[in-house]
């Protein structure tokens, strides 16, 4: 009995060390995957706040800058669209390599950045229209609305990689769940195995060998000393756990700041959006007025074509009834031929008015056909606005023979066949 007695304290001191070793082992295993899986958050919500920023550092930033740029013709609000193109790539690399370290599929996250890419490039273009003034096509281009269908997208790639990021953290907190669980069962083990082995322990050598009394009293002491750090263990846990949850709520205060500021910006836009619609109609019917006066203008042009055909019509008709014409009666026509032929003048005015409705029409002439003369840039003007031969010839003063032989020299020029309209080459310009 007392040898079994012996065997079984032995035994039980065995396993006692070994559960103390497998105890300590298995509580630098549990730290281990503690701070693994707090990593894990962490990389998982600065993932989620580097996504986000997408909409705010790239899309809003170059739809505020070409949207203000439209509005008020300085450079200086374009410095958000410059700042989109800086960040759009760095960013785009960090959470790429992020996402792939994590094992993401990135299909729809490349499809994302080629449309980012595609549409800074759109809206480079709309700037680069604005510069040069086609304003047309600029409105034509930007009310097809590419940002709205940018940002459809991105929200998608957004709700999937939230998931994703959602279900590592997740998996991150079961696996912390499954070491604490594992630590206390080893703990429980410990305890149902340590104490009736220090009672059996302590009435034996009670009984038999008081010298052993020191001996149980430091038994007893090292039982108190793996308490306390079991303690201290536990501690460090609650306090790790404090930490993680300060953090994350760190990140959720950021996280509201971040949408309070991307309301602001909707906002903002939603304001210029209309901006940009009262000053599309300002443009509209300052068109119509121009046109208004350029129809004026060419109204009395045909006018004063037509006193001239009716003005040598009489001096024609005067020369065959009679055998000479008074002159000064001849003198008093010469004088109001002269009053009402296109003078430099009234080409800079007419030229002025033409270039207000057709405001590229003379710089693609000089562009295409840089050594055409100002006399054809003059009849082409007078063709684009529907004169005849005979009424463009008034206008300049000149005969109906010469207009033909001008029309012709255009025709060259322009490297037109006899099948090509004259007529419908300039209107296209």
């Amino acid at each position: 009995m007392k040898r079994f007695s012996k065997w079984l304290i032995r035994i039980s001191i065995g396993v006692i060390t070994v559960l103390f070793v497998v105890n300590f082992l298995v509580t630098l295993y549990n730290n281990t995957i503690i701070e693994e899986n707090r990593v894990q958050q962490l990389e998982a919500e600065r993932i989620k706040i580097t996504v986000s920023h997408f909409a705010i550092e790239i899309i809003h930033n170059i739809d505020l800058g070409v949207r203000s740029f439209a509005l008020f013709k300085e450079e200086k609000y374009l410095f958000p669209l410059y700042i989109a193109l800086h960040a759009k790539d760095s960013l785009f690399n960090v959470a790429a390599l992020a996402l792939q370290k994590q094992g993401y599929n990135l299909k729809e996250f490349n499809r994302l950045r080629d449309s980012v890419e595609s549409y800074a490039n759109l809206n480079l273009h709309l700037v680069e229209l604005l510069h040069q003034h086609e304003t047309e096509k600029f409105m034509k281009l930007a009310n097809k609305d590419r940002g709205y269908r940018l940002y459809l997208q991105y929200d998608a790639v957004v709700k999937d990689i939230n998931a994703f990021e959602d279900r590592i953290a997740e998996r991150a907190k079961q696996h912390y769940r499954e070491a604490e669980r594992n630590n206390y069962l080893l703990q429980a083990i410990l305890f149902f195995i340590a104490v009736p082995t220090l009672v059996i322990t302590t009435y034996h050598t009670y009984q038999k060998f008081k010298y052993e009394v020191a001996l149980r009293k430091a038994e007893v002491e090292k039982s108190i000393l793996l308490i306390n750090h079991n303690q201290e263990l536990e501690r460090g846990i609650q306090e790790r756990t404090k930490e993680i949850e300060t953090a994350r709520d760190l990140l959720q205060a950021q996280h509201d700041e971040i949408l309070a500021q991307h309301e602001e910006i909707i906002t903002q836009n939603d304001v210029l959006q209309k901006q940009s619609f009262v000053l599309a109609e300002q443009n509209e019917e300052l068109m119509r007025s121009r046109h208004e006066q350029l129809d004026l203008y060419t109204k009395s042009l045909l006018e004063k074509s037509e006193l001239i055909a009716r003005l040598n019509e009489e001096i024609e008709s005067s020369k065959v009834t009679s055998n000479g014409i008074d002159q000064e009666k001849l003198a008093n026509y010469n004088e109001v031929l002269n009053t009402t032929i296109l003078t430099e003048d009234d080409w800079e005015k007419f030229k002025k008015t033409f270039e207000a409705v057709y405001p590229l029409f003379f710089a693609n002439l000089r562009f295409r056909f840089p050594e055409i003369t100002s006399s054809e840039l003059r009849l082409s003007a007078l063709i684009k606005l529907s004169l005849s031969m005979k009424e463009a010839a008034n206008t300049l003063g000149i005969s109906e023979q010469s207009v033909k032989k001008s029309r012709n020299r255009l025709r060259k020029r322009f490297e037109l066949s006899e099948e090509d309209s004259l007529e419908k080459f300039i209107r296209t310009l």
